[in-house]
């Protein structure tokens, strides 16, 4: 690959990221309080309205995971037990599976990324563990005879009282996890590749 061409492909990263920062900071907002603030309400073309349509998007997509996870003990006649966790389990698995992936073959910036995708994944199970005492918040989510999984799983092992507890305190490991992952991405694109330092570890050299 020629020199224009790594310099692109840097360009290219750079704006990427630099895209992704207010979703990374809109997210770190995204708890029940302000699921609740919006409930039922229409989106509008505003900041909080396109950050929760992109969010939304990329959610359908992490939901088809969590519930292929609930298919496959369906299909194996699996316990409730086993049915209700491994939503959860796939919905955090795959991604921990990509950062595995692609750090194996030193890809920083995609193991990163990886690291963000599983940082929004607790986010939201954090949210869904949040209202696991009231089940039927938001019966659209549910629908139809499912079972809120954190309020089996928390009654399974009789910590459904303390569910805003461990809902907040996934919270901040995920927000924490989210920014240091974000944090790590720019300084790799913006300063340990700038040419000035490349310049610098040359000289040492």
């Amino acid at each position: 690959m020629d020199l224009e061409n790594i310099k692109a492909k840097d360009m290219g990263t750079k704006v990427a990221l630099l895209l992704l920062m207010p979703y990374i900071f809109w997210l770190s907002k995204y708890n029940d309080t302000y699921v609740a603030s919006i409930h039922n309400k229409a989106i509008h073309l505003n900041f909080d309205g396109v950050m929760l349509s992109f969010h939304n998007l990329l959610s359908q997509a992490n939901m088809w995971i969590h519930e292929s996870g609930h298919g496959i003990c369906y299909i194996l006649c699996s316990s409730q037990f086993w049915t209700a966790l491994n939503g959860t389990l796939f919905q955090l698995g795959l991604p921990l599976i990509f950062i595995f992936y692609y750090y194996r073959r030193h890809n920083r910036v995609l193991s990163a990324l990886g690291w963000i995708w599983l940082a929004q994944n607790l986010i939201y199970v954090a949210w869904y563990m949040s209202y696991a005492q009231d089940p039927n918040r938001y019966p659209f989510f549910l629908g139809g005879d499912a079972i809120h999984d954190f309020w089996y799983l928390f009654g399974y092992f009789g910590v459904l009282e303390y569910a805003g507890l461990i809902a907040g305190l996934v919270r901040v490991v995920a927000v924490m996890m989210l920014l240091v992952s974000y944090s790590y991405l720019l300084y790799i694109a913006f300063i340990q590749n700038s040419p000035k330092r490349r310049g610098a570890l040359y000289r040492r050299s």
